[in-house]
């Protein structure tokens, strides 16, 4: 059974600034922990007087500092926070934070507890092997690893000390091995009120309320969420924060395999937390819902992407007040791109014709931030530019039907780009998955660029490589493999689709050697090449392979008809339904990629 050593600092009856919710606070937040399955508690108490920074530091290095391997050490501190200006390079905020210890605030009082001591003495316990917690319900506690009351005091110049410094170079420079919930950020205040009949600090009464609601499967991803929210809804600027992995089971610090991006309802309506800087590119991205015990498949639709977060709407369900009240792991299950950004230029009647196709085209616009293609008219032609891959012979522009296929082919060069540019938000599976290239005639080199360079034979051979899909995850992986040519084509023909076990790895045509060659049209000549991109796209689920086929341009035929166009500007990555043994397909799970990009050269 776990260990929870655990030390619960309150402090309200400061010399002065005395606050009055922190002992309510600590008391709480011990009672949760005492209602605990599984584990055993070793609690020592701090309370008002009895906090000084003398007990506080001995209870820190004594008390949590028992904690060994399969335990856990929890600190939980309420009460005021303080900061300074600093030109200490290592503050990257440009502030020192520290805890206020009751003995700190009268004149020539003792030091306060530090930001850069704290932290050095959790992280040391976590090294020795146990799991370390912080909760920081004061001013400034994001950095410091409260009508309403603020728990922030002024620095006060005794305050300044030289061992503060000192401790900091005692610790190692990597990063925080301990996982901190604090109740705001470095330059914020935290604020305490009266909740329910008595005095609370926001933070730590929405924490512990979270975790009362999530039970003992919370994970620090979800909890943070929910209480997060739950400050958020009251009228103070006070954002609280989560340092630490967001996947791991709160307390245990097991990795739980959660999901990183979680849904929840917010005083704006559903959220979830992925946004532009994760890699969402466009309204109409699609989240599954991760619910094991659900009947039916729920999948949510962005409709604003923001740079941390995104605004989404239910589509074809209803959610009910138990959805509403909780947290939800989803998985990136469509990704949405902008429209490719069309300039047109020439001559006026060739401009109009084909800046009318462009219109009608989902997956193309005449401006916005979507990939840059540009098409010169005149003389009865139109000349695409601007995709990655080999350059498109010119086509004839004289009706609106040649309009029409002009558009198409911009159509056609963006979807690939799509497909070539597919990324997970979610980089967990894609550092799990390698592809391998192992050279069996001719030559193989890497460039400083990573491109893989397999190069003819002096006698004109073809290159032959072997290529591999390894799986370095703890459980098997659904994984295809395209090639993506510059042909503008895509195929899974490779690797059509297939499981991989654990440190296993699939190989492409069963084995046989992948043959290099350039496309039909193009002479063997020296300097002659041609350029390939390898993607694996590895799920825990089989994935529908048809939206990643998309034919080579070609002007006789178009491509209007191949099943990666008709999906317009999503990339769906869905479940198939379809097995023919082992019972029913799961839903929507998890996925990454991992690409190559191989060259093909006549040396």
């Amino acid at each position: 059974m776990r260990t929870v050593y655990a030390l619960f600092v309150g402090i309200d009856t400061y010399p002065e600034s005395p606050l009055r919710g922190c002992v309510n606070d600590a008391e709480a937040a011990e009672d949760w922990l005492l209602r605990q399955p599984g584990v055993r508690a070793d609690v020592r108490r701090l309370h008002n007087a009895r906090a000084t920074r003398s007990a506080m530091v001995q209870g820190i290095g004594t008390h949590l500092g028992s904690a060994g391997p399969g335990d856990t050490a929890l600190l939980w501190y309420s009460g005021h926070g303080s900061e300074r200006r600093t030109d200490d390079p290592l503050a990257s905020t440009g502030h020192a934070q520290a805890l206020v210890c009751h003995d700190s605030l009268s004149e020539g009082g003792q030091p306060l507890l530090q930001d850069t001591e704290l932290g050095a003495v959790l992280d040391e316990i976590a090294r020795r092997g146990a799991h370390v917690v912080a909760v920081l319900d004061c001013c400034h506690s994001g950095g410091a690893t409260r009508g309403p009351t603020a728990r922030g005091v002024d620095w006060r110049p005794w305050w300044r000390t030289a061992g503060a410094r000192s401790l900091r170079g005692t610790a190692p420079e990597t990063a925080s091995e301990h996982v901190l919930l604090a109740a705001c950020r470095p330059h914020e205040r935290a604020y305490e009120e009266v909740i329910g009949g008595e005095s609370r600090g926001w933070y730590s009464h929405s924490l512990l309320h979270a975790l009362d609601h999530l039970g003992p499967t919370a994970t620090y991803g979800r909890a943070h969420a929910l209480a997060e929210e739950r400050v958020r809804v009251t009228t103070h600027p006070q954002r609280p924060e989560l340092r630490g992995p967001s996947t791991q089971r709160f307390l245990h610090g097991e990795e739980t395999g959660d999901s990183p991006f979680l849904l929840r309802h917010t005083i704006e309506g559903w959220e979830v937390n992925c946004g532009a800087a994760h890699g969402l590119r466009a309204p109409g991205a699609e989240f599954t819902l991760l619910d094991p015990g659900a009947r039916e498949r729920r999948v949510i639709s962005v409709r604003e992407v923001r740079p941390e977060t995104s605004l989404a709407e239910p589509l074809g369900w209803q959610p009910v007040a138990e959805d509403v009240g909780t947290v939800h792991p989803v998985t990136p299950s469509a990704l949405a791109f902008p429209p490719a950004a069309v300039t047109v230029t020439g001559q006026a009647g060739g401009v109009r014709l084909v800046e009318d196709a462009v219109a009608v085209s989902p997956l193309l616009a005449t401006g916005g931030p979507g990939l840059p293609l540009s098409v010169e008219t005149g003389g009865g032609w139109a000349r695409v530019t601007g995709g990655a891959g080999h350059p498109v012979d010119p086509l004839p522009l004289r009706s609106p039907a040649d309009a029409a296929r002009v558009a198409d082919c911009c159509a056609h060069i963006a979807r690939w780009h799509q497909l070539r540019d597919i990324t997970n938000p979610d980089t967990s599976l894609s550092s799990l998955v390698r592809i391998t290239v192992e050279p069996l005639v001719g030559d193989l080199r890497y460039t400083a660029e990573d491109e893989i360079v397999c190069s003819y034979t002096p006698d004109g051979r073809e290159p032959q490589v072997r290529v591999r899909i390894r799986n370095l995850w703890v459980d098997e992986l659904w994984c295809v493999l395209l090639n993506l040519t510059d042909t503008y084509a895509a195929s899974p023909h490779l690797y059509e689709g297939d499981f991989v076990g654990p440190g296993r790895a699939g190989t492409a045509r069963h084995g046989e050697p992948v043959w290099l060659r350039l496309p039909p049209g193009r002479t063997v000549v020296r300097g002659a090449s041609t350029r390939d991109v390898l993607k694996v796209i590895a799920a825990e689920n089989e994935l529908n392979t048809e939206p990643f086929r998309l034919p080579a341009w070609s002007p006789g035929t178009g491509a209007r008809g191949a099943s990666a166009l008709r999906e317009g500007r999503l990339v769906r990555l869905n479940g198939t339904g379809l097995r023919d043994m082992g019972g029913p397909a799961r839903g929507s799970a998890r996925w990454g990629t991992a690409s190559v990009v191989i060259r093909t050269e006549v040396p």
